[in-house]
């Protein structure tokens, strides 16, 4: 813009532009004293979602004349929309008038040539839409009762629209993200009177650059409620683009999402996704994906991140996993291993949440000493003991990177296990302890799981899946600091402490005890 005047917005807010385009916004306030005040910033617009009414249990994404491939001349007339409920999904409704085809496909009794799985069927919109479609109304998508046909359908469907060829960036939205104390300052770029607000996380890795911006109706009170019921709703929306600027394909934005959304996974400690991607072409829609995966109520599962400084964490994280993740052994191995962590986090009865993260660290530590490291396979089994090879095989790993593994001084549930155990002539620490455990559940003996208090599996669990969350974490080459978990007493807001492997006191790093302790 040339003309560099301020052009007023709002009482006492005014907008004007350096010679090389820079937006300033000004703001006066006058205080106690009748001294005016004046305020500036050049903050960046918040990122911009084609789908902006996202509020609610249903985001509307398309109305209209519907088909599906195998009957593209028998339109129903309905609605494609998002949905949290009874699962995330993107689904179909709509209706037709019968035809007689349709009543003896009714009655006909054609076997199915599938089997027993079913694929979400794509869809054919409209004839005349070249482009992605805009967003109908939440009003506008409530169908006319007098409208309707008699023959109705609805499902999960699978959209794929437009074309994906050339693409200079991707919009996305996240479901149940974090909250960051820390986020640098967005601008509400239709309303630039609002006061800036942190909101954004920036990342960077494997020549893509990744933005989440905070979407607007995420404040403390929402925040809040998402959290007491446990529910769902978008939180952040991002932006992906290749650092040098280049055009990509759908395909290799989408295949970049999927790593994004498990880095994402491991900061929170349960599943989200980078959904309804868009894709444009300088300022325009070209292409957009109409699915989703599955998704995790909100809940505190992170065993490591900290709201105060939690941007600089996810940013440092996704960063490391997009970088390590470019071979297909390396993306397998910890999308793997992270299976895993999220699975004993979120979705398991007390006994296997110390057995799940067992196999997971099991897996990162072949990884690590074979797959990516020096040895065969074979030069690795000729190395290993002939009893107790697991416990060996995670002191490995655990002990490279430089976790102390004796019982944490207050679990007193699991100490006393160790003191069983001691008592019959076999004194183990916390690994040895937990590997014992974890044979009784997985391996039937005289001995069963029952024989442990829950209390006693719940402490066990807590102690494998926070080492899982470590080597994990290890394995992307994570070097940030970490919330100071897992300590006999409450933990502060804001109490953080280094990772093992960059601990600088050169002695193994305690598990639960509190940073200067």
């Amino acid at each position: 813009m040339s003309d560099s005047s301020p052009q007023e917005i709002a009482p006492g807010v005014t907008v004007s532009y350096e010679p090389d385009g820079a937006r300033v916004v000004s703001r006066s306030l006058t205080d106690s004293d009748g001294k005016t005040l004046v305020f500036t910033h050049s903050f960046p617009d918040a990122t911009q979602h084609h789908y902006r009414d996202v509020a609610g249990d249903e985001v509307p994404l398309h109305t209209g004349k519907i088909a599906f491939p195998d009957n593209p001349d028998r339109p129903y007339k309905g609605k494609v929309f998002f949905t949290w409920r009874p699962t995330p999904q993107v689904r179909m409704e709509g209706t037709r008038n019968s035809s007689p085809k349709d009543i003896a496909d009714l009655f006909s009794n054609v076997s199915s040539t599938t089997g027993m799985w079913s694929t979400a069927p794509s869809l054919i919109l409209d004839t005349e839409i070249s482009s992605i479609p805009d967003q109908p109304s939440v009003k506008s998508a409530e169908a006319d009762p007098s409208t309707l046909g008699d023959l109705r359908v609805e499902g999960r469907v699978h959209v794929q629209l437009g074309d994906g060829g050339s693409l200079d960036e991707m919009t996305f939205l996240i479901p149940n993200g974090w909250r960051a104390d820390d986020a640098s300052f967005i601008c509400d770029p239709e309303n630039l009177a609002l006061t800036p607000r942190h909101g954004r996380t920036t990342a960077e890795g494997d020549g893509w650059t990744v933005v989440f911006d905070l979407l607007p109706s995420i404040n403390l009170k929402e925040w809040r409620r998402i959290k007491d019921l446990g529910g769902y709703s978008f939180t952040h929306c991002g932006r992906l683009t290749r650092t040098d600027g280049s055009p990509f394909t759908s395909e290799e934005g989408c295949a970049t999402l999927d790593r994004i959304g498990l880095g994402l996974r491991l900061a929170l400690g349960r599943r989200t996704s980078c959904l309804l991607p868009v894709g444009f072409a300088g300022s325009s829609p070209v292409w957009a994906l109409w699915s989703a995966t599955a998704v995790d109520p909100m809940s505190n599962a992170s065993d490591w991140l900290d709201s105060s400084t939690a941007a600089k964490q996810v940013g440092e994280l996704v960063s490391q996993v997009l970088s390590f993740t470019t071979t297909t052994s390396s993306l397998q191995s910890f999308k793997n291993a992270l299976a895993y962590y999220i699975a004993a986090a979120v979705d398991v009865d007390v006994h296997l949440q110390a057995s799940l993260p067992i196999s997971g660290l099991q897996l990162l530590t072949f990884y690590s000493f074979v797959t990516a490291g020096s040895l065969t396979p074979k030069g690795w089994a000729d190395l290993a003991p002939k009893e107790r090879v697991t416990e060996w095989e995670i002191r490995k790993l655990l002990d490279k990177i430089n976790v102390d593994l004796e019982i944490p001084g207050h679990f007193l549930n699991l100490a006393k296990v160790g003191h069983q155990m001691a008592a019959a002539g076999a004194k183990r620490d916390a690994l040895g302890v937990v590997i014992k455990m974890r044979n009784v559940a997985t391996h039937p003996t005289k001995q069963q799981a029952g024989d442990y208090t829950n209390q006693q599996w719940a402490e066990s669990g807590m102690l494998s899946r926070y080492w899982l969350c470590l080597a994990l974490l290890h394995m992307v080459g994570y070097k940030g600091e970490i919330a100071a978990v897992m300590q006999s007493r409450p933990r502060h807001h804001g109490e953080l402490r280094e990772t093992p492997w960059c601990s600088t006191s050169g002695k193994p790093w305690k598990v639960g005890v509190a940073p200067g302790a």
